[in-house]
Formats: structure tokens, C-alpha cells, sequence
């Protein structure tokens, strides 16, 4: 098992707790179509594979998705409205800064690869300060195709000049363990984040309740790959 050199990791449910700006543009959106809202947990099971899908999603729990040409006008209101409160009740996990100071500390190379734009996805690391730890960002809007397929994990790794073996995934949902899998990188899955489905059901090489956790884990990794490396033949 090579080292970890490379750490990607989502950001919705992973890094920052969004849902409340989330779900408030969602509503917003729903109330000027004249439809119902949704709460907190209905919209918390439709994120992960990005604004356009969310949109459908909610749109769909609540009367119907229109047709291809009003829809693309609801999914660029969606992106004004998300836009201009993107971090007005959007926090840190915790344990979010630590684990990324610790792992940039240590040489670990970092990329944020997540369905959210990219540009958005930058604002809001920058809004923590995070932008110096996490250099490269890896957005939905960044290549052709947004996890799960493994297009979004490739282009980090590429970035961070980084094999699939000596990298891992962080995340919260099927979305980002399936884009692990596809892409042969190791993955970590913290439960209670955003998707449907139990994170112990998503097939990850590791199942975390909290950030702290998901450093451990690199670290153990670290440390097997040094005690196998000391215990080569020189």
C-alpha cells in the first residue's frame, strides 16, 4: 500500500454544514413557483449530485418537474437566490480546520472535489479562511461529468500530481464513495451527512462519525505504510 500523499474531500455534509442555506434557497425558490416548502430533512436527502439535480428533486416532491426550458430558468434562479446567501447560516463541522491544518502540516496534499460550482465551492473556503490549506477545487461545473463518476477525483489527483493508490476520499454520500471506487482511491465516509441511505451501507474502506475520526484513520494508514516500509528488506 503506497503512502497517503493525496487527501480529496467533499464539502456539503463533509466540511460545512450548508443545509440551512441550502434548504432556505430551496424554499424560497418552491414559494415563488407558488409550491409548498420542504423541511430541513426532506431537502438534506436530496443533496449531493448538485444545484440542477436538487432543483428536480425538490421540484418533483412538490408537484412536478416542468418542462426542459422553464426548468433551466428555476435552476438559474436557484443558483441567484443559493448565490447571494451562500454563507449566512453555512458552518464548519468540527474538527473541519484541525483536520486540514494537520494534514497540510504533514505534506498531505489537499483538493476540495464536490458537485457544488466551482466558484461557490471557493467562496465558501475562502469565507473560513480555508482557501490557503485547500489550493485546489475541483467544482460540478469543472469538468464534463460530477461524481459519481470518477472524471471530478482524476483531475484533482492530476492537479495534485498523485496516484490513485496514495490517495484517499473523504465524503459523506453514495456519490463520493462510488466516484472513490471507480477511481481506485481509498475512501473515508463520515455518517449523519447528506444522501439517502446509511453510511455503513455505502461500501467504504472506513466508516467515521466525525472529522477527528477521519484523521485518524489517514494516520493509521500512515503509520502501517511506515512500519511496512521499516520492516522491508533494504
Amino acid at each position: 500500500m503506497a503512502p497517503v500523499r493525496a487527501v480529496l474531500l467533499d464539502l456539503d455534509g463533509t466540511l460545512v454544514d450548508s443545509l440551512p442555506d441550502i434548504a432556505g434557497a430551496v424554499n424560497i425558490l418552491l414559494e415563488e413557483d407558488g409550491r409548498e416548502t420542504l423541511s430541513l430533512d426532506e431537502v438534506r436527502a436530496m443533496v449531493g449530485h448538485g444545484i440542477a439535480t436538487l432543483v428536480k428533486r425538490a421540484l418533483a416532491a412538490r408537484g412536478g418537474v416542468p418542462e426542459s426550458g422553464e426548468l433551466a430558468l428555476l435552476v438559474s434562479r436557484m443558483m441567484e437566490i443559493y448565490g447571494a446567501n451562500l454563507t449566512s447560516g453555512t458552518r464548519l463541522l468540527p474538527g473541519a480546520r484541525e483536520l486540514l491544518s494537520r494534514l497540510a502540516a504533514s505534506g498531505v496534499a489537499l483538493a476540495l472535489v464536490t458537485n457544488k460550482p466551482e466558484a461557490m465551492s471557493r467562496r465558501i473556503l475562502a469565507h473560513f479562511g480555508l482557501e490557503t490549506l485547500v489550493p485546489v477545487v475541483v467544482g460540478g461545473d469543472t469538468c464534463k461529468t460530477r461524481k459519481p463518476d470518477p472524471e471530478m477525483l482524476r483531475h484533482a489527483m492530476t492537479l495534485l500530481k498523485a496516484e490513485p493508490g496514495e490517495t484517499v476520499m473523504v465524503g459523506d454520500s453514495a456519490a463520493d464513495i462510488d466516484a472513490a471506487h471507480a477511481a481506485g482511491v481509498r475512501s473515508i465516509v463520515l455518517s449523519g451527512g447528506y444522501g439517502h441511505g446509511r453510511a455503513e451501507d455505502l461500501g467504504a474502506d472506513v466508516l467515521v462519525t466525525g472529522l477527528e475520526e477521519a484523521g485518524e484513520a489517514i494516520a493509521a494508514w500512515q503509520g502501517a505504510e511506515t512500519e511496512h516500509a521499516s520492516l522491508s528488506p533494504s
